[in-house]
């Protein structure tokens, strides 16, 4: 028989009423605490600004990239062998018509007028010359022939006097051997004819190969005066006061300033939208903005080639640009025919090459559009686009241009109040 002492029970009591404790508090505890409230789990709205759709009669504007080019560029040579006598201007020089750019020794100038001017006289007094010879060799053909023909009378006559036993034979061979001389030297008078009438073809010739050459000099002359023929601008001299040139060195060379153009590369996307446009001649316009300013530029022709990446365009510069250089590089904007039931949106609506979203019942609903150009709104360039392209838009439809990176259709957002 086991005997609890005292000791024993507190050892063995105190552990059971310590974990009773501690069981009653947690029951307690567990029972008292306080109820949670389920988190509940919303859907994010997303703020963003929308816009009406309007259709609108909209020109494209497409943006384009050209070099300026003249078209008369012209390069003026030393027409004679001489010595640059003054330079007049210098490079980068803005000329008015009339005025003086290069001149050349006059002494070179004037030697090879004053011999032509010899030779034309030489050639004149030939042709007075001949004039006289063939005057000369056609009186004496016709002398040749009156005394010809007196021989012939003189032949006749003794064959009578045969016939009559007047005269004998060998009167007749004397008579005839005249005769056949006579007409040897009718002969000959009528080759001097023909002959004049060839050297005075000769020199005829020699006489328009004078005043040709004449005229050449005369014009070398002016030539070597190098004037400017319009408002012009200098782009090199090649030549300095004293240097000594050759037929055909370049003097100087210029450009008018009337005679600048824009060379720019018409994409192939609108190729056929603009050679439709001049076949149907209807003037199609660029546009260049110069500070505040907007300056047209009218296109006046395509070019003659084609490549693979388009056809260049020309376009006229107006006098507002001739501060423009051959060379520089302008960014221009083409105007296109008017199109019907188009949209401006800006480019922040867009994405990707096609594609825009709708706000329909608080959500986004991705549309597919076609690109067609570009806009001028409030000083920036819009898109301008087909949007009846997957289906029918009907005007005054929310249209988001808020760019959102999730965008999807679906996705709720919130209109941005204006």
């Amino acid at each position: 028989m086991v005997v609890w002492s005292k000791a024993h029970v507190k050892v063995i009591l105190f552990p059971i009423l310590i974990i009773l404790v501690g069981v009653v508090v947690f029951m307690y505890l567990t029972a008292t605490k306080p109820t949670q409230t389920p988190v509940e789990v919303k859907e994010k709205v997303w703020l963003v600004k929308s816009m009406p759709v309007v259709f609108e009669n909209l020109s494209p504007v497409q943006r384009l990239y050209g070099q300026v080019e003249s078209f008369s560029l012209v390069q003026a040579a030393a027409p004679v062998v001489g010595v640059v006598d003054k330079v007049w201007v210098k490079e980068g020089q803005s000329i008015k018509a009339g005025e003086p750019l290069v001149s050349m020794s006059a002494a070179d100038l004037d030697i090879p007028l004053q011999q032509a001017k010899a030779d034309v006289a030489d050639a004149k007094a030939q042709v007075a010359l001949q004039k006289l010879v063939d005057k000369a060799n056609k009186k004496r053909l016709a002398h040749e022939k009156s005394v010809l023909a007196l021989k012939q009378t003189s032949v006749e006559r003794t064959l009578q006097l045969i016939q009559k036993e007047l005269a004998s034979q060998s009167n007749l061979d004397q008579v005839k051997e005249v005769l056949v001389r006579q007409e040897y030297v009718v002969v000959g008078a009528k080759l001097a004819v023909e002959e004049g009438g060839v050297k005075n073809k000769q020199i005829q010739a020699r006489l328009l190969k004078a005043q040709a050459q004449l005229a050449q000099a005369r014009l070398n002359k002016k030539r070597g005066n190098v004037i400017a023929p319009y408002d012009l601008r200098i782009t090199k001299v090649a030549v300095s006061e004293g240097s000594r040139v050759n037929v055909g060195t370049v003097l100087v060379s210029f450009y008018g300033l009337d005679s600048l153009e824009l060379r720019a590369k018409l994409p192939v996307t609108i190729l056929s939208n603009v050679q439709l446009a001049i076949k149907n001649n209807v003037t199609l316009n660029a546009y260049y903005q110069q500070g505040d300013e907007r300056v047209t530029l009218p296109l006046s022709r395509l070019a003659g080639e084609a490549t693979t990446s388009g056809l260049d365009a020309f376009f006229t510069l107006p006098n507002t640009l001739n501060q423009v250089r051959p060379g520089d590089l302008m960014e221009v904007d083409l105007q296109g025919e008017q199109l019907s039931k188009m949209v401006a949106i800006p480019y922040r609506a867009l994405y990707g090459q096609n594609k825009v979203y709708l706000i329909q019942e608080g959500r986004l609903q991705a549309q597919t559009v076609q690109v067609l150009g570009e806009v001028f709104r409030e000083g920036k360039l819009w898109v301008l686009v087909d949007i009846n392209v997957g289906s029918e838009v009907a005007e005054g439809a929310k249209l988001c241009v808020t760019h959102l990176p999730n965008a999807m259709t679906g996705l709720k957002v919130s209109e941005e109040k204006k």
